[in-house]
């Protein structure tokens, strides 16, 4: 290592001998009066007077501004340590990085000493550069020159030092405690290990936006075959710590309770007048533990052999003022969360379960879509307009299926049903000549409730929810084509038609009207579920201002595509959390009461993985033959951990078909 060369320090043609140095030792700079030099060797004696013969090589400073002898050189030391001290309090070299980063040149110590202090020193250069010399993170040594790190340099240092660190002592016995948490092998830890836990976890749960690097570090090595947000949430549990809400929704980030200011604005809104509509008899088909109800249907026989239809979507825009506190909050959530523990709505319950919510027996404002239909199923006339309507009865699916399945027409909700049902099988049929992909799934449903775990299968393709569902694709498809013929600035989903074996593209958005291949119409648009899905909303507050003639109201199409665009990423994100919550509770079940029990599968790719018929999860399947897919067989569980979602079943033989029920 060279001698620094600026006032404060000397090359190594100059001689040393009665000069005070400073020379390396350790990485720490050590002061000392020369009292002999011969050759390459000096003879340094310290405040204390003992002396040491170091390499002259390894002197790193030399004052020209003090003197001293034996008898004041403990004073002159004592305040050379002094003056540097204060230096070193002083000294930030973050902040002076800050300051020369973006210059693309070199310094040395004496200039960056000069830069940070404002002044010309030898102490000052000393100690800039001993602080340069055991700098690991923000300066370059060249020679005896330094340059600035960029920031992904040190933001890449920042992250080896962070992992250095969590090699400490007290990383590993927190990190060794998670462990034997997570494996259930642990003694009963100490009050003071849980606080070190909780104190570290339940920061990081609860707020999202905090989750530092180096805890998620530790929880990855302390279970790398696990979410280390999911990782936090388990080890508080089981150790009694963990945050007094719902499981997934502390996982997702999700908060559940409103800001004042938004409850405040729900309870106080107060939407327009809105003229009543002669609807004829409406009602509304749901599960039946459903409270956000924002659709309704009614229909009528009108001449000619035509019927008249009208869908009736909750006219939420009326309540949610754009730029309103509410709004902000929706925006921000994005969609209602449907986790088997709990729901957190998009909307206050004073807007989405009551006032803007179609419950029977009530007046609500509606966003209403009228069509009518030849007796074949061809669309004669649309239009579409807000009005008000009475909710006359509320049906649950299975009700609605029953009283369909019995075909009955003696009262007046059974010939509505009955006519619904009728127009919306040919709806689906036309959509299925277009090309319409029309998958049938059974649905699985979860709920929790404190220790009880309640998994049902839904059958999909119901009538009652073949019709619901039939009917918001058309009041979506003719919002869409109204937007379109009216130049009116919307997002439309599109999906373009693809030839052949190829596979069919991923939907997307697009502020122009193109085919949808997979639902089989023209234009499509999605503002069915305004109370739940906040680009819903957008797109019904975009409609109901053109239709008022309110165009200052509008929305820019560049303002409705970064709204939407983003709100599509964060419901895609929604809807993982909503089906690893799912899959997590499912297994749960499966652990609890279904371990030595025989169960009806379905083989998937030749066998190497199943499907069980009865909770609608995947796992992977061992000793089974090469099986045709879809092909019934019975399993057994032979491994499942709802933490890290796996599901080992082992092959027991074929099924001729596929049981009914939950065991």
């Amino acid at each position: 290592m060279t001698g620094f060369r600026a006032e404060a320090l000397t090359n190594k043609a100059q001689k040393y001998l009665g000069a005070i140095v400073e020379y390396l030792d350790q990485g720490r700079f050590r002061p000392g009066l020369v009292v002999r030099e011969n050759d390459r060797k000096l003879t340094l004696s310290d405040a204390s007077g003992r002396e040491k013969t170091i390499a002259s090589d390894l002197v790193m400073v030399r004052y020209s501004d003090r003197r001293a002898n034996a008898a004041n050189l403990s004073e002159v030391l004592s305040d050379l340590e002094a003056e540097r001290a204060g230096l070193q309090a002083e000294l930030d070299l973050s902040l002076l990085w800050e300051v020369v980063r973006e210059q693309a040149r070199s310094f040395t110590a004496a200039e960056l000493a000069e830069l940070f202090f404002g002044r010309r020193s030898q102490a000052a250069a000393s100690v800039m550069l001993e602080a340069l010399l055991n700098d690991r993170l923000y300066f370059v040594r060249r020679h005896m020159e330094f340059i600035a790190r960029s920031p992904e340099q040190v933001e890449r240092l920042r992250v080896q030092a962070e992992r250095v660190r969590m090699r400490s002592e007290e990383f590993r016995e927190i990190q060794h405690l998670m462990r034997q948490v997570l494996a259930g092998d642990y003694s009963s830890p100490t009050p003071e290990q849980i606080a070190a836990i909780t104190a570290r976890l339940r920061p990081y749960i609860e707020n999202p936006f905090t989750r530092s690097r180096e805890t998620t570090a530790l929880l990855e090595q302390a279970a790398p075959d696990i979410e280390p947000v999911e990782a936090a949430y388990e080890i508080l549990d089981r150790l009694g710590q963990a945050p007094p809400i719902a499981r997934f929704a502390a996982i997702g980030g999700l908060r559940i309770e409103f800001p004042p200011e938004v409850i405040a604005e729900a309870r106080g809104a107060s939407p327009p007048e809105r003229p009543l509509v002669n609807a004829g008899f409406t009602l509304t088909i749901d599960d039946e533990d459903t409270v956000e109800i924002d659709d309704a249907l009614s229909c009528e026989e009108i001449p000619g052999g035509n019927l008249r239809v009208r869908i009736h979507i909750a006219l939420v825009a009326d309540f949610v003022a754009k730029d309103g506190a509410m709004d902000r909050e929706a925006a921000e959530r994005v969609t209602s969360v449907y986790l088997p523990e709990t729901t957190v709505r998009m909307l206050p319950d004073a807007i989405s379960c009551e006032a803007a919510s179609l419950v029977a027996g009530n007046e609500r404002p509606v966003f209403t879509t009228e069509v009518v239909l030849s007796a074949e199923g061809e669309i004669l006339e649309t239009s579409i307009y807000p009005g008000r309507v009475p909710i006359r009865q509320r049906l649950t699916y299975d009700e609605a299926d029953s009283i369909i399945a019995s075909g009955r027409s003696d009262s007046e909700l059974a010939r509505a049903l009955r006519l619904l049902n009728s127009a919306a099988g040919m709806l689906r049929e036309r959509r299925r000549r277009a090309g319409a992909l029309l998958v049938q799934r059974r649905e699985t449903k979860v709920k929790v409730r404190g220790d009880e775990i309640e998994v049902k299968m839904i059958d999909a393709s119901a009538p009652s929810r073949t019709l619901v569902g039939e009917f918001m694709i058309l009041s979506n498809f003719v919002a869409a084509r109204y937007a379109a013929e009216n130049r009116i600035p919307i997002i439309y989903r599109v999906q373009p038609r693809t030839g052949g074996d190829l596979p069919a593209q991923r939907p997307r958005l697009s502020l122009y009207p193109e085919y949808h291949a997979g639902i089989g119409l023209d234009c499509y648009a999605q503002v069915s579920s305004p109370i739940r899905r906040y680009a819903d909303l957008v797109l019904q507050r975009q409609l109901v201002a053109a239709l008022s003639g309110t165009a200052g109201a509008l929305y820019s199409p560049d303002e409705l595509l970064k709204v939407l665009a983003g709100a599509e990423n964060a419901e895609a994100e929604r809807r993982e959390l909503e089906r690893r919550a799912k899959r997590y509770w499912i297994l749960r079940y499966l652990e609890r009461n279904a371990r030595d029990m025989e169960l009806a599968a379905l083989a998937l790719r030749d066998g190497a993985t199943a499907e069980l018929v009865d909770f609608g999860v995947r796992g992977t399947l061992h000793g089974a033959p090469t099986l045709a897919n879809q092909h019934p067989i019975a399993v057994q569980i032979t491994r499942v951990d709802p933490l890290r979602g796996w599901l080992v079943m082992s092959y027991v033989g074929p099924r001729p078909e596929a049981t009914e029920g939950a065991p």
